[in-house]
């Protein structure tokens, strides 16, 4: 029986088949290392466990990745606040980087405890600054990003795909963001530009 899996773009199941034959590239989210594991962690890179052993024991050959997200997660998730590392490491009174180095042995551990295989590449978000900010470059470029008081962020409306994964209607998405928007104070309203677009990279003051 062929392996089936669920298309979220097509929204029905599908016979898996790899872009190169034998051979399967996958890419999970990984931890924000401000802090221990939780549960929620636990339940997902289980998951992520069984689907990887799984796919090696039907004789696939599996390169999986898991990136390590030590810089670049903030505190509010409307592209608020500030850096989740800083304001940890902060507290902690440790360097940024001396948190990250803890509580990332502490994630890799937890998930040894649990029996999961480590993924064979984790790649840190800092290591990989250069190519964002090139990426970041092209779009503006090509006009799918803007400037905004230092800050840079992504256009929704120039790309008339956006929703389409998800299901959302980026109208509903504008809508529901004016809504939120006018509960919020003058100062704060003047930082949030609504969910016609999303940051691709803040000025440090907007991060600190």
């Amino acid at each position: 029986m062929a392996l089936k899996v669920y298309n979220s773009l097509t929204r029905r199941k599908e016979e898996f088949k790899p872009e190169v034959d034998g051979f399967v590239r996958m890419y999970v989210c990984g931890p924000t290392v401000y802090a221990h594991s939780h549960l929620g962690h636990a339940k997902s890179y289980v998951s992520f466990d069984v689907i990887v052993r799984y796919l090696r024991y039907l004789g696939y050959k599996v390169r999986y990745v898991q990136n390590i997200t030590d810089v670049g997660h903030l505190t509010d998730n409307a592209d608020q606040g500030e850096d989740k590392i800083i304001a940890q490491a902060r507290k902690e009174r440790l360097e940024p980087m001396e948190l990250v180095e803890i509580y990332m042995r502490s994630y890799f551990e937890d998930m040894d405890k649990l029996g999961n295989l480590r993924p064979d590449i984790s790649p840190r978000a800092t290591g990989h600054i250069p190519e964002q900010i090139e990426l970041i470059e092209i779009l503006l470029d090509k006009g799918y990003a803007y400037e905004v008081n230092g800050s840079v962020y992504f256009d929704v409306l120039k790309f008339p795909e956006y929703g389409k994964l998800s299901g959302k209607k980026i109208e509903d998405l504008i809508a529901g963001a004016r809504f939120f928007s006018s509960l919020l104070t003058q100062s704060a309203s003047s930082q949030f530009l609504s969910a016609r677009a999303f940051a691709l990279i803040l000025r440090r003051s907007s991060i600190n």
